[in-house]
């Protein structure tokens, strides 16, 4: 009896390589859980809504928000608003794309668009639909009511009105010329109050508002040109190939210049253009143009050599 009552055998437990490899499995799953906080909640910024008319061509966790083609955020959610007048569009910033919530930012959709004398958006074809941004500096929010389309950039340049009784071939963006070079653009079309002329807004790029003066003359530089002539025949004639397609706007100012336009001037926008006006030639002191190309190859070299250095 006192043989059966002894000490009972103990296990003996060894530890082998298969062993450490299992406890590896537990240790992953917490660590790829940490890396999905830290993603999530760290390296994330502020989720924003912008609100568009129509959002035909964004996807939900397939669009993107870019800034100087760099990704600052991704499209989360997609919801029409309760009024069913607009789509409310959810947003969630990068880290680094978090200081673009503020007011004054400027989101539009971009996507492929074919107009008469342009072409733009052709990347959406392989990539999509995104929406870009134009930041803001006003305080933090995170609502913001999208644009239709890119905004012109006009900061600091002359607006003017120009008048008009018919639009012809004039549109939104329609280049102006002053002795061939472009200098400003047109920003709207719409029709008058009491709907006899047409309102064009346009603007004049600031380092060339000087050129606009009180009695300078403006005219449509669009279509085509027919002139008849006795001995010379028909004559046909455009300003350039960029105005015939998607119209222009050209302006003169006389030798005996007066006093500089200033925002809101109105101008009459003529049909036709006096030949005498195409030899005025004033001279009007610009600000500082930029350095000629020769004086920049010098300072910096040609693209062939810095990519060289490179």
């Amino acid at each position: 009896m006192s043989e059966k009552t002894g000490a009972l055998p103990k296990a003996k437990i060894e530890k082998t390589s298969l062993t450490w490899f299992l406890w590896l499995v537990p240790i992953a799953a917490a660590g790829l859980c940490g890396w999905f906080v830290v993603r999530d909640v760290l390296l994330q910024g502020p989720g924003i809504t912008i609100y568009f008319q129509n959002i035909e061509g964004l996807q939900e966790q397939n669009s993107f928000l870019q800034y100087r083609g760099a990704v600052v955020g991704q499209v989360t959610g997609l919801k029409l608003t309760p009024d069913k007048q607009q789509v409310a569009v959810q947003v969630r910033l990068s880290r680094p794309g978090a200081d673009l919530a503020r007011q004054g930012s400027i989101f539009w959709i971009v996507r492929p668009e074919l107009k008469l004398g342009s072409i733009s958006g052709l990347r959406t074809i392989v990539t999509g639909d995104y929406i870009s941004v134009q930041p803001g500096d006003g305080p933090p929010t995170n609502a913001f009511i999208g644009m239709d389309s890119r905004p012109v950039e006009h900061q600091g340049a002359l607006e003017i009105t120009l008048l008009a009784p018919q639009l012809g071939s004039l549109q939104e963006k329609s280049p102006i010329f002053y002795r061939g070079i472009q200098v400003g653009e047109v920003l709207q079309c719409r029709l008058g109050g009491d709907a006899r002329k047409i309102i064009i807004d346009s603007f004049i790029r600031s380092n060339y508002a000087l050129l606009v003066r009180t009695n300078s003359k403006f005219w449509n530089a669009g279509g085509v040109n027919v002139h008849i002539g006795l001995f010379s025949g028909v004559e046909f004639g455009a300003e350039s190939a960029q105005t015939l397609l998607s119209g222009g706007i050209e302006f003169a100012t006389p030798p005996d210049f007066q006093d500089a336009a200033t925002n809101g001037s109105v101008f009459v926008l003529n049909e036709k253009v006096d030949d005498a006006w195409k030899k005025w030639a004033p001279t009007i002191a610009l600000p500082t143009p930029p350095p000629p190309i020769s004086e920049l190859h010098h300072k910096t070299g040609s693209l062939f050599d810095i990519k060289a250095r490179q």
